[in-house]
């Protein structure tokens, strides 16, 4: 048998160009040569698997779409631009489509490559009846995924379903989103009627009918959305063309995709359950193993490697406690997204006077610690133990955040990994060489953003998927850590269900016992609403938030996008304000030089003050958020995309609105 360069075949059928739907003049010798036998068939396939959504990387910045995170504007990546993102700025000639996870320039390169798949696999030769069956079910799977992820960021698409070429026509008009969303359905239908005729057990880490399930019933949920802002007329509002908001009107209406989503999620039900450990699914190795996992994408370091959101979730500089004879270093690279105060207001404290899990503000050890709402609304309170707020919190807080006196990738008790945020200003020149370590504010008298790569700005740092992996100096394993993330896992199923349920109505007893089972898994009891203070719909919300955040694919933005279309709103607050922070303050020792200490001062210091902290937003104009315009919930397509193709349509509102 010939020795065939896979990755070089790859390669050559994956170039780009400037076609509008990213058809290249391949030398189809190269296509051919995948359809020779099974395994290059399958080595085709795989390549699918390389090319995930939006937040799949070492760092999974996009949280910071969100009001979930911030990030450091010293390290504000050109794959996920928050600035300009944030604010709603775009570049009129290129959009944003180098916006990983917004893939006009890959996508229909991926689809193209899809479609080919399902044109040649029937016919290879000597493979048998049950791979046939996995690889198409496979790649009607990734097609539906592909223009889904593609549905989200620009709405009506071109439905392409053949393997075009250059002699095709390509200069396409779109499709309605109610057909983009149908075609979507039906190629999952399609990939679960070819695993239906499966009778071997799933390879893992490979899709299968459970994922399959789980995407449909996000997909449909979303379908649900759109449908309910088109009967609520929500585009419709927007200056335009007829012809452009016609894109926008559905036939059906959200109940029919609601039922869809349940009975695609419902499906999936007692099939798995959820980890007893939420940690285990994200801070340790063997988490792709789990009970609750469904589709884990697995990496290691001689396959599928470069996956370690460690490498830029730790705090900035050196270690803490650093001295000039003294100072280890964290190593590993620059980045960090920085979990909001919002985002940790979430997390239930357990009451010590009651045993009740409600809001930390409203618990015992809050009114010990005197937290009081200040003139802006914000929560305030003088304490030496102001620590108190950080215990006896929901299980998934300590899986996802760090804060200030914990200790980072689990080393309890090891000095140097101990997190310190607070700030020293009682005298504002100093304040940098008074502070700890791991703050940003050490720079501006005013408290101001100084951007100091990787140093939060939130007083938080993120805890999920770092598993603390050092190398033997010390410092941090900046390559490849064992942990997986998870494109499908239980949780989403139960969650998926419960949404679709509350929305068809009649089924609140299936909703409550989803969401228990979720509260129930992080150590809280059942909910409650009169402890809590709001209804069940609420209370759905928040679960979702917290026990997706910081996961593929960037849960929390898109969910606020479907659910503010399904209301029809023209602003979603939590996307239009400057999310907030943690700001603590202490007396802390002064060093002789920047990093050289950061310990606080003990209250036998002359200069002793009782700490006290407050909730402060932040409102640096870098970190502004805007959502004040239905015209924001699609991207706007590129001035030079549609020169190119003279046959699609500007997104409504987009006609003659400046992209700034």
């Amino acid at each position: 048998m010939k020795k065939i360069n896979i990755f070089a075949l790859l390669a050559a059928v994956c170039f780009s160009s400037c076609d509008p739907l990213g058809i290249e003049p391949t030398t189809s010798v190269f296509e051919d040569q995948f359809w020779e036998n099974p395994q290059l068939s399958r080595s085709f396939v795989n390549q699918f698997y390389l090319w995930a959504p939006a937040g799949a990387n070492d760092a999974f910045r996009s949280e910071q779409w969100s009001d979930n995170a911030v990030g450091n504007v010293d390290r504000d990546q050109t794959t996920f631009r928050q600035y300009d993102f944030n604010n709603r700025r775009y570049d009129e000639l290129t959009g944003i489509t180098s916006l990983t996870g917004a893939p006009w320039g890959d996508g229909y390169k991926n689809i193209r490559q899809v479609n080919l798949a399902i044109e040649r696999i029937p016919s290879v030769p000597n493979m048998t009846e049950e791979a046939r069956d996995q690889l198409m079910a496979e790649s009607y799977a990734f097609r539906a995924q592909f223009y889904f992820d593609m549905e989200r960021y620009w709405g009506g698409l071109p439905i392409v379903t053949n393997s075009m070429t250059i002699f095709d026509e390509t200069m396409l008009a779109q499709n309605t989103r109610e057909e983009v969303f149908d075609q979507v359905l039906a190629d999952y239908d399609k990939s679960l009627e070819y695993f239906g005729k499966m009778t071997g057990k799933p390879t893992l880490g490979l899709i299968n009918a459970d994922a399959v399930q789980v995407l449909k019933s996000r997909a449909a949920l979303t379908a649900a959305c759109a449908a309910a802002a088109s009967s609520k007329g929500l585009y419709d509002k927007l200056a335009g063309s007829d012809k452009s908001k016609a894109l926008y009107r559905f036939t059906k209406d959200a109940n029919h995709y609601y039922q869809i989503a349940y009975n695609a999620a419902k499906s999936v039900i007692g099939k798995y359950s959820l980890d007893p450990d939420y940690r285990n699914l994200f801070n340790g190795a063997t988490g792709h193993t789990s009970v609750e996992s469904i589709w884990p994408m697995m990496f290691n370091e001689s396959n599928r490697s470069g996956f370690n959101p460690a490498n830029y979730a730790h705090p900035g500089g050196r270690m803490y406690g650093a001295t000039t004879d003294h100072s280890p270093d964290w190593g590993g690279g620059v980045g960090g997204t920085y979990p909001t105060q919002e985002l940790v207001d979430c997390y239930y404290q357990k009451d010590k006077a009651t045993g009740k899990w409600m809001q930390w503000w409203k618990t015992q050890q809050a009114k010990e610690m005197g937290v009081e709402a200040g003139a802006n609304g914000a929560l305030k309170a003088t304490t030496k133990d102001y620590q108190l707020m950080y215990t006896d919190r929901d299980k998934r807080f300590y899986t996802t955040v760090l804060y200030d006196g914990s200790y980072y990738a689990d080393k309890e008790g090891v000095e140097k990994c101990l997190v310190g945020v607070w700030i020293d200003y009682s005298v504002p020149t100093k304040t940098e060489k008074y502070s700890a370590l791991h703050t940003t504010y050490k720079s501006s008298e005013k408290l101001e953003i100084a951007g100091r790569g990787q140093s939060s700005m939130t007083g938080y740092y993120t805890a999920k998927y770092v598993p603390g992996k050092f190398k033997e100096d010390g410092t941090l394993e900046a390559k490849q850590t064992s942990i997986s993330f998870f494109m499908v896992r239980y949780a989403e199923a139960l969650l998926n269900m419960a949404e679709a349920a509350y929305k068809l109505g009649g089924k609140e007893s299936e909703v409550v016992d989803a969401i228990n089972q979720i509260r129930n898994r992080a150590g809280l009891d059942n909910f409650d609403a009169s402890v809590v203070g709001h209804n069940l719909w609420e209370e759905y919300q928040l679960q979702r938030r917290i026990e997706f955040a910081f996961e593929v694919p960037s849960h929390r933005y898109f969910d606020l996008l479907r659910w503010g279309e399904s209301e029809g709103k023209t602003v979603i607050e939590e996307l239009n304000k400057p999310s907030s922070g943690m700001f603590i303050f202490r007396k802390g020792i002064e060093s002789e030089k920047v990093e050289d200490n950061g310990y606080p001062a003990l209250e036998t210091d002359p200069k002793y003050f009782t700490p006290y902290f407050e909730v402060r937003p932040i409102d640096n104009s870098y970190y502004e958020r805007k959502f004040n315009n239905a015209v924001f919930y699609k991207l706007p397509f590129a001035k030079t995309t549609l020169e190119s193709d003279k046959n699609l349509v500007q997104n409504p509102g987009w006609e003659n609105r400046s992209y700034q």
